[in-house]
């Protein structure tokens, strides 16, 4: 139904988790397109109801590839545990904290921010 009333309305452009139920992009169905990549813009239509991200379906929208979606996902995943261990809420000794922060830093010196503002 809501399908159809998308399509009458001219909105072809629908999530992919509302036509199916479930979302092809969560962590669990291995996709190569991470949510965590994509950029937050409140109110837009494409935005993911769970997330709040724009739904990885629109990459191409923003000229970002699935590389992009990886680098900027773990950029924002770091920021996002620095805060969470700053507050306590993580534990920087655990393997998970580790792996993550790792590889954050090895991106934010790879693609500084100066230079490589998309990733940010």
């Amino acid at each position: 139904m809501l399908l159809f009333l998308k399509r009458l309305l001219g909105k072809d452009e629908i999530l992919p988790c509302l036509q199916t139920g479930d979302c092809p992009y969560e962590y669990d169905c291995d996709s190569d397109r991470d949510v965590e990549g994509m950029p937050f813009i409140e109110g837009d239509e494409r935005s993911c109801p769970d997330y709040g991200h724009i739904c990885p379906k629109f990459m191409e929208d923003f000229g970002l590839t699935v590389e992009d979606l990886n680098i900027r996902a773990v950029i924002h995943c770091g920021d996002v545990m620095k805060e969470l261990v700053k507050s306590g809420e993580e534990d920087p000794e655990a393997i998970e904290c580790k792996i993550l922060m790792e590889e954050y830093e090895k991106l934010i010196n790879t693609y500084p921010q100066e230079s490589y503002p998309q990733y940010y």
